[in-house]
C-alpha cells in the first residue's frame, strides 16, 4: 500500500528543507522548511486511525493534520499513488 503524504503548510522558495522521524512513530516521517512543520508522511496508509496520537507525539496540530487529510481527494477516493519517497510500490 502506498505511503500517504499530505502538506500541513506552504514553502518559500529556497527554504532549508530536511526531514525527521517521529520518535516511537516508526514509519512516521515530517518534512521541516526553515523550522516549521510543513508535511507529513505516514508509510502506512492504516496510520490514520492513530493520527491524533501521532500528531499529539509529533508536536503537530491534529485539527490542521485531519482538515489537510480531508481535503486530499486521492485519500478520500482510494486513487492513492506512490509519490515521491513513497517507494514506488
Amino acid at each position: 500500500m502506498p505511503a500517504i503524504y499530505f502538506s500541513l503548510g506552504l514553502v518559500q522558495p529556497f527554504a532549508d528543507m530536511s526531514s525527521r522521524d517521529v520518535e516511537g512513530e516508526p514509519g512516521v516521517t515530517l518534512v521541516i522548511a526553515d523550522g516549521k512543520t510543513v508535511g507529513m508522511r505516514l508509510e502506512d496508509p492504516r496510520m490514520v486511525i492513530r493520527l491524533d496520537e501521532i500528531c499529539a507525539r509529533a508536536g503537530v496540530d491534529a485539527a490542521l493534520a485531519w482538515e489537510k487529510l480531508r481535503g486530499d481527494t486521492d485519500v478520500l477516493l482510494g486513487r492513492r499513488q506512490a509519490t515521491w519517497g513513497g517507494g514506488g510500490r
